[in-house]
């Protein structure tokens, strides 16, 4: 007999929450026509926080259903069903990320119409932020502009320069891991690394050239019938009909253990399964703090934004929006979330699937 126990599965490191007191006051840096750009970032961050609140109750309410099957004196548990991913999780993801991107470019659009007025018609579709993988592909992407008379965008000009700053290839220290490093080592994986900006361009032109990035879920399969040491601990991805879990002999009592989360799958040129939050705030956070504050100021700007803003209907200006903002990331605000369901799923009992007799053999090894 086989007793399958449901469990909720989190991922990602801590992140220390800032007080008010940390936070620069005024905003001085940001001008009042780049106040929408504030509320568009904190708008990514709600769409991260829906999506990991959405996601870990689907996962903390037990999504899958299994049942034994046995033939003769062996069982073997398989996957019957799993309720499906609510789709408001991928759509939020691709919310999020087409405000990170369109943050960026609403910025540059500012600091060209400073130095060109309002362009029009094709000239127009020239104005964003670049994100190329050498110089050589900077040096085209300018040239075609100057040839439109886009000079702010030169390579000798201010903006010029704080452009080439930001690029992946220039910038070789910003990095969103896939999983942290303890993560990684408890799971005996690989951290994969992408640059924030490239990792947003990849999420985006995946969005609107293929199809809305699809929540999947992946799951941790541990039995106590095999060694830990020889268990594959990576999530995986699972499809009704497939075994749970190596075969045992029937009355042998055993231990199953799931836990099922929805990921995400890293655009080419990466390959990492992901926790879409987690994505969502590091690229989110690297914009705020990076990258619009160097096109504004040429520098970068800690805590430069909250990621928290209160968007609904409190009467308050979009300044006073900003500076009442909440210095916790969505992945901070959901911790004690996911914690106190993971108690909750922790607390409950074991659950003991159903047993079919079946004439087929089960997969997997045979037994010792």
């Amino acid at each position: 007999m086989k007793i399958h126990r449901r469990s909720f599965w989190q991922q990602g490191g801590k992140l220390a929450a800032v007080t008010n007191a940390d936070r620069t006051e005024n905003f001085t840096w940001l001008p009042e026509e780049l106040e929408p750009v504030a509320l568009r970032l904190a708008r990514a961050d709600e769409c991260a926080f829906k999506i990991g609140d959405l996601t870990s109750k689907w996962s903390a309410d037990g999504p899958l259903e299994l049942e034994q099957v046995r033939q003769g004196d062996r069982v073997q548990m398989f996957l019957t069903s799993m309720r499906p991913i609510p789709p408001a999780a991928s759509l939020l993801f691709s919310e999020a990320v087409n405000h990170i991107r369109a943050a960026i470019d609403n910025v540059v659009w500012y600091l060209i119409e400073q130095e060109h007025g309002h362009l029009e018609g094709p000239t127009a579709t020239l104005v964003n932020m670049p994100i190329l993988e050498s110089q050589e592909k900077l040096d085209n992407w300018t040239k075609r502009r100057l040839k439109e008379k886009i000079t702010a965008f030169g390579a000798e000009t201010t903006l010029g320069r704080r452009l080439r700053t930001l690029q992946p290839f220039v910038d070789l220290h910003s990095g969103v891991p896939s999983m942290s490093k303890a993560l990684a080592g408890a799971l005996r994986q690989e951290v994969e690394t992408a640059h924030p900006l490239r990792l947003l361009q990849a999420y985006s032109n995946s969005d609107k050239h293929r199809s809305v990035r699809v929540a999947l879920a992946r799951t941790f399969i541990s039995s106590d019938s095999v060694p830990l040491a020889v268990q594959d601990l990576a999530h995986q991805e699972i499809k009704v009909g497939e075994p749970m879990g190596p075969a045992t002999r029937w009355g042998q009592v055993s231990i199953l253990e799931t836990n099922t989360a929805v990921m995400v799958r890293r655009p080419s040129p990466y390959e990492a399964w992901v926790n879409p939050v987690t994505d969502i705030n590091a690229i989110r956070g690297h914009v705020a703090d990076v990258v619009v504050p160097i096109l504004l100021t040429g520098l970068e700007v800690p805590r430069a934004l909250p990621p928290a803003i209160n968007l609904g209907d409190n009467g308050r200006t979009a300044r006073q929006r900003i500076r009442d903002g909440n210095w916790d990331t969505a992945d901070a605000r959901l911790r004690p979330i996911f914690q106190a369901r993971y108690r909750e799923a922790q607390s409950r009992d074991v659950q003991v699937a159903p047993v079919v007799e079946r004439n087929q053999p089960t997969t997997g090894d045979d037994p010792e």
